[in-house]
């Protein structure tokens, strides 16, 4: 998916103080770097490698 509707998304929340949303958001992007790291030390990707790109080398992630 494209990160602009996420941009909008966080603007929103900014602009309208919505700090459960904020939070929410937050803890999202807080899980997929946790998500990223576990891969990583499982020998899935390299350093700059999308998220997404490392968790299609997980064989079977493609079903």
């Amino acid at each position: 998916m494209h990160p602009h509707p996420y941009r909008d998304l966080i603007e929103r929340a900014v602009k309208q103080g919505d700090n459960q949303m904020l939070d929410m958001l937050a803890q999202a992007l807080a899980d997929a770097e946790r998500a990223k790291q576990i891969l990583r030390a499982k020998g899935y990707g390299v350093t700059g490698m999308a998220i997404s790109a490392t968790a299609a080398q997980v064989p079977g992630a493609d079903d």
